[in-house]
Parts: structure tokens; sequence; C-alpha cells
């Protein structure tokens, strides 16, 4: 409460539409992560008073990570579908409120054979510390979720369709510029079923900062941190509080064109007991975003550390094998 005072009393800040696109809204997918809060990364720059956004976005990950029982067994092999849908307001005095709600299916997807070929081309064995037996010895169009820890704790899930948590969330930009954040608040509400890990059973609450440097006429570096905690969870060795943190650049490729590159990691959410599952979560995003004055449209990909075969944990470590997103804005 004492925050959002804070916010509401600094000064307010002229400021006109951003020109910048980044950071890409990206979120590790692995399930664990996704149905706790984690506030996405996001521009600094809110929208001025009256105006409103709606976005949606489809997000489709494949979950692969079978590796050794070290303390415990973990058996992750699913795809999963998210669509997104998004409003955002300006409120004035540079503040921004945001919902955002969800509909999540797990299921054997279709892109077993797909990343099978993309890691034939770019010469990953597919037999790292993820899945050391080989993904080639695995059948495609699987739907399993499982870990059981050393004391029988854990879950069984396979297929599952249904709502996903829904987040509340109000942004005061702090400064504009070259150098331009915000500060930014948030809810969750355990709308998504906690039985079938489609959300975390639980309210969470958390705050987090976003910055952009503007550095050459281009260029831009961008960076993210936050803190959460959270509430109690159906999922068994959920843990109580977390942290999450990222940064990134952007290049303007043309007139509201944009190339961005990131990294992003949070904290574990949940304790599985086996010594790599339980790694820090980390993945790498790579993707493109036009926006001009009604809307924008973004794609992207974010890959896990398999393609430093883990031995590069800051570029990528513990998230999905692969995952694609693809979204659209409209404004008003």
């Amino acid at each position: 409460m004492r925050f959002l005072l804070a916010l509401t009393f600094l000064p307010a800040i002229a400021h006109a539409q951003s020109q910048w696109n980044g950071p890409l809204p990206a979120e590790n997918a692995r399930p664990f992560n996704q149905i706790f809060l984690h506030l996405p990364p996001a521009n600094p720059d809110v929208l001025s008073v009256g105006r409103s956004a709606i976005g949606v976005q489809l997000d489709i990950a494949n979950n692969l990570l079978i590796p050794a029982p070290d303390g415990a067994t973990v058996e992750e092999d699913f795809e999963t579908q998210r669509g997104l849908l998004n409003y955002r307001r300006g409120l004035g005095r540079d503040f921004e409120a945001r919902v955002d709600a969800q509909l999540i299916a797990r299921n054997g997807g279709i892109l077993d054979g797909f990343i099978q070929g993309y890691h034939n081309v770019f010469g990953l064995e597919g037999n790292g510390k993820d899945v050391p037996f080989g993904r080639g010895n695995i059948d495609d169009g699987r739907s399993v979720f499982t870990f059981q820890d050393a004391n029988g704790r854990g879950i069984n899930q396979g297929n599952a369709f249904g709502l996903g948590d829904t987040t509340l969330s109000l942004q005061r930009q702090l400064s504009c510029g070259p150098f331009a954040s915000a500060a930014r608040v948030g809810v969750k509400l355990p709308t998504g079923s906690g039985s079938k890990v489609l959300g975390s059973g639980g309210f969470d609450a958390g705050l987090g900062v976003d910055a952009r440097y503007n550095f050459a006429r281009n260029w831009a570096l961008f960076g993210s941190t936050g803190a959460t905690a959270y509430g109690d969870a159906d999922v068994p060795n959920a843990k109580s509080n977390g942290l999450s943190g990222g940064l990134g650049f952007e290049r303007r490729v043309g007139k509201g064109q944009s190339v961005i590159a990131q990294i992003d990691a949070n904290s574990r959410v949940v304790t599985t007991g086996n010594a790599f599952a339980d790694r820090t979560p980390v993945i790498a995003s790579v993707g493109y975003k036009r926006q001009w004055k009604s809307g924008a449209l973004w794609a992207f990909f974010s890959e896990n550390g398999d393609y430093t075969n883990y031995g590069a944990p800051f570029f990528g470590n513990i998230g999905p094998d692969l995952t694609f997103r693809f979204g659209y804005e409209f404004r008003r």
C-alpha cells in the first residue's frame, strides 16, 4: 500500500507514444513457472489518459525434460498451447491499468517431429542432460507431466484444458527520454484449476521495475526485475516467494520495426528434488515487433539451455525446449 501511495504522489511526466518496441512479452512456459505470478518484461512507456489497447497472443511450447533420476524422478513430455487476452487503459498521471486472462491446453501437440528436424539441422544431438537417453528414442505425441520426490510427493498429470489464472496490474511511469523507467504492482487470481496444474490454486502478489536506455540512434538496452509472494498452492513443494529479471537489446530496422533479443530468468518455484530439473529457469528469446499508431504485431521464439548443451546457464537453462509466440494489439 505504501508503495502505491508513493507512486501516486510522484510528479506527472509529459510523454508521447513510445518509439521503441521492446522488450518481448516473454515468459518461461514450463507449467510450474506459468501458473505462478511473474510480471513479464514490459515497455516502461504507458498509455496516455483515455487511450486503451486490446491484445491477443498465442503461445505454443514444446516441453521435454526427462533427466537422470538424481534425487527424484521427473518426466515432462507434452505441448502447451496458450491463448492470452489482455486489456490496457491509460488512467492519467502516468498510470496504466491492465488485465490478463488466459486459456490453456496441454496435450501431445504437433511439434515433436519439427523439433527433431530442427535439432538435426543445427547439429543439436538431442541427448543432453535434459534427456540423456535421446529425444529420438521417445515416441512423438506423448502427454506426460509427472514428478515424484524421495518422500513420494509429486504430481501425475496428462492432457488438460481450461482457463488459467487471471492477473491484474498497475504500472506507473517514473521517467522518460533516453532513460525511461516504470514501476508495476500486480496480483494473480486463482481462476485456473490447481488440480490440473492450469493454475496454482492460490493468490499471488508482486512488484517490478522496468527500464530502457537509448544508447545510440537505433539501439536500446532494457532490463526488468521483480519480486513476488506466492499464496498457498495446490502443487506440492511450491515456494512461498521468488525473484525474476531480464536483460536484452533492441535494434530498430525500419519505421516502427525492431529486432529484439533478450534473456529472462526467475527463481525456482517448485522443488521436485531432482538436481537438474531444479536448476534456475532461464530462456533466451529472439523476435520481431512492429507498431503503428493504432496497433502492433510481434512474433518470436524462445529456447532453453539445450542450444549450448546447458554449458552457459546464463544464456539458457531450464524451460521448454522451444516456444513460438505470435501476438497482435489494437489501440484506440
